[in-house]
């Protein structure tokens, strides 16, 4: 199946088989001893993909949570944060060093979350910047995954799956990325392998949700003002001049899946955006949004909310705030939806 050319089968299928096992159980089992600080428990919430919803989670952990000194207490904590927000999937970035020893650090997110791991989206190119997506198998049904959906283009990576939400006997696409950070050409490039997806294609409807560091602002967000920042930084964020400086925001990529069908929650909502970035590295303290979960034309119908988790908490365990959205799911008597 071409990248362009959304599968867009209806059937039912056998369940995906999960990443396999760690090996470094010892490992796992003295992390998740203190997986979960008191101040960062799981916190009281409705079931997840009942009355509430279904809740889909972004967020890039910046490093694998991991610190130059080898110190892992942000990724403890991240893991505690997460736990607390009951999500039904969730797709994180920048999984940097969690393929040491049979992934075991994937396996505490998964136990502090009582989420299923899938196998991880691998980035060769990105310095070893993995994704991976994890889901609740009380409320989501995994038919399909492909972790290398883009074979090999992506600077970081493309995982689709095909998943069945409680309650909804037709499938769902979601599509786990981490756009490339070199620039905007490069994530151009990268759009374009995914704007099959923004709507039907050869008269079969499917669902999608593309969610991850998309590395752009929103296609409507006010210019940042990238001369705040410092000229070697701003290749990632600006297209070039006929004259050969900066100009305004390389809103390219974004545009396009725009263009293709995909809607952004906070247009759909009639919201003001809130920023996932632009506030951790003095270098770069200029608030703007990177990371999203976009829903296409079909999808678009079932957002029901959006949530930035921008806090005191949340500003002090990655350079990126976890972005949610919550879908509202059509029973089998409304036949499936739309």
């Amino acid at each position: 199946m071409s990248a362009t050319c959304p599968d867009a089968r209806q059937t039912e299928h056998p369940p995906v088989r999960a990443l396999t096992a760690p090996v470094a159980q010892l490992d796992l089992a003295r992390d998740t001893e203190s997986a979960l600080p008191s101040d960062l428990a799981p916190i009281p919430h409705t079931a997840p993909g009942t009355a509430r919803g279904v809740r889909i989670g972004t967020y890039n952990i910046l490093t694998g949570g991991i610190d130059k000194d080898d110190e892992e207490q942000r990724r403890l904590r991240q893991n505690g944060f997460l736990a607390s927000l009951g999500l039904d999937v969730l797709v994180v970035q920048e999984l940097r060093r969690w393929e040491e020893h049979g992934w075991w650090r994937l396996w505490a997110l998964a136990q502090a979350t009582g989420m299923v791991p899938l196998a991880p989206v691998l980035s060769a190119r990105g310095g070893g910047n993995h994704l991976a997506m994890l889901y609740r198998p009380q409320t989501v049904r995994v038919a399909e995954w492909d972790t290398d959906a883009c074979r090999g283009v992506f600077h970081h990576g493309l995982g689709r799956a095909i998943v069945y939400l409680k309650g909804d006997p037709r499938p769902w696409t979601i599509l786990a990325t981490h756009l490339s950070y070199l620039g905007g050409e490069e994530r151009l490039a990268e759009a374009r392998w995914l704007t099959g997806y923004g709507d039907s294609y050869e008269g079969n409807g499917q669902r999608v949700l593309l969610a991850g560091d998309l590395n752009t602002i929103g296609a409507r967000d006010p210019d940042p003002g990238w001369s705040k920042i410092p000229a070697n930084l701003r290749s990632r964020h600006c297209l070039l001049t006929a004259e050969g400086g900066f100009g305004a925001t390389d809103r390219r990529a974004i545009q396009l899946l725009t263009a293709a069908g995909f809607a952004d929650p906070y247009d759909l909502l009639s919201t003001t955006p809130a920023r996932t970035a632009g506030y951790w590295s003095e270098e770069e303290l200029l608030p703007h949004r990177s990371d999203f979960i976009l829903a296409n034309r079909l999808a678009s119908p079932y957002v029901r909310g959006v949530t930035t988790h921008d806090t005191d908490i949340t500003r002090n365990l990655s350079d990126h705030l976890p972005v949610v959205v919550t879908l509202s799911v059509p029973t089998a008597a409304d036949g499936g939806g739309r």
